[in-house]
């Protein structure tokens, strides 16, 4: 299983978005302190009707820079530095979300390759017992009847081994597009079903696993973000400025030769102070920040409440495992084995025999759900932080 969570965390297609989103992140961090190209420009004046440049009373070159007020393009740069960290943290989040689904799968897996196996066995088991059966037909001391239920029986396993095999495969083809690998691959689940009980109370278990929560900093994160952005707002009824210089070029007597000066330009916006369209950003700005603060409060509140109903839920498969009393299942095998040698005494008949051997069957296939049941509901405990709708 943990090749299997290496491999998904290398190739999974959800992880490699959320690292490309960090990286689009960073080229809003750049375009954020971009600031404003420089303009170039030429401009002649007075030119006679002939278009002859050379004679024209004036030639301006002309250069200018336009900069924001002093904290605009930081406050910019900030809210991207937000959202880059909002990316880089849910870049974490989706591993373990995605960690968690290989888990599931694997544990599913493992659960279906048990049934197989019990399948399998039990064919095994009624393959000989089904000749035991012929033999007593043989001698008389059976029915064909008998021999009939027991191929039927058969018939039965075969087909729900079938079935099985069918999930099983779906299971595979389910795990191997969370591994982000092709299809055509072989795959083999090594691990077993086995469970190991946690011993931490449900205190400790909610204040680690509130503080880890990727979800709540994402949360907080963008609280951070949207004051960013009202700062940014409020700072809208501030002007800009614009500089410029020339070099000019004047023919005070046409055809007698230009004169050579150097000009100056220092420019201002006029934002109208707290015009209605500042107004309308710093509203808007203002209502985002309140509704991160009220998401930030219902997020929390609504990770507490799943983190302990996937505790209670642990607690109950736990408990439903702690009375699967283990030596039931040595019980059901001698129970079986039992019954095989009282039908081939004659003292039960076949009917009887076949109860026994569903109960071995549903015995040692309730166990394995129960161990599953367990394992299923600790990974949904591991991530209840990150996740606030099912």
């Amino acid at each position: 299983m943990n090749e299997a969570i290496e491999i998904s965390l290398k190739n999974n297609s959800q992880i490699l978005t959320a690292q490309k989103e960090i990286e689009a992140a960073d080229g809003k961090i750049l375009q954020a302190g971009r600031i404003p190209n420089a303009e170039f420009s030429i401009e002649s004046n007075e030119i006679p009707k002939s278009f002859s440049l050379g004679n024209a009373g004036e030639l301006y070159f002309n250069i200018s820079q336009s900069l924001e007020f002093f904290g605009k393009r930081s406050s910019k740069i900030q809210i991207a530095e937000y959202e880059k960290q909002i990316a880089e943290i849910n870049l974490e989040r989706i591993k373990k979300i995605v960690t968690a689904q290989v888990k599931e799968a694997y544990y599913q897996g493992l659960l279906l390759q048990e049934m197989i196996n019990a399948i399998e066995q039990n064919i095994s088991l009624l393959n000989d017992f089904l000749v035991q059966v012929k033999d007593k037909y043989q001698t008389g001391t059976s029915t064909y009847l008998d021999v009939i239920r027991a191929k039927v029986e058969a018939t039965r396993l075969k087909n729900e081994l079938f079935d099985v095999n069918k999930q099983f495969q779906q299971n595979i083809g389910g795990l191997k597009i969370l591994m982000g690998v092709e299809n055509g691959g072989n795959y083999e689940l090594s691990d077993s079903l086995s469970y190991i009980f946690i011993d931490s109370p449900l205190d400790s278990i909610l204040a680690s696993l509130i503080g880890q929560s990727n979800f709540i900093k994402m949360s907080s994160i963008r609280m951070d973000r949207n004051k960013s952005l009202l700062l940014l707002a409020e700072k809208g009824s501030l002007p800009d400025f614009n500089f410029g210089a020339s070099f000019q070029n004047r023919q005070p007597i046409p055809g007698k030769g230009f004169d050579n000066f150097i000009g100056l330009k220092l420019g201002i916006s006029l934002p109208m102070f707290y015009s209605s369209g500042v107004r309308g950003d710093i509203q808007e700005s203002q209502a985002l920040l309140d509704i991160s603060d009220i998401q930030y409060e219902a997020v929390r509140k609504i990770i507490k409440q799943k983190i302990i109903s996937s505790f209670k839920s642990l607690n109950y498969a736990e408990e439903q495992l702690r009375l699967f009393d283990k030596t039931l299942l040595q019980d059901v095998e001698d129970e079986l084995r039992a019954g095989i040698t009282a039908y081939q005494n004659n003292q039960i008949d076949v009917l009887n025999l076949f109860d026994i051997y569903r109960t071995y069957r549903t015995t040692k296939l309730e166990y394995e759900r129960t161990i599953y049941n367990c394992l299923i509901a600790r990974t949904q405990l591991e991530i209840s932080n990150e996740l606030i709708s099912d």
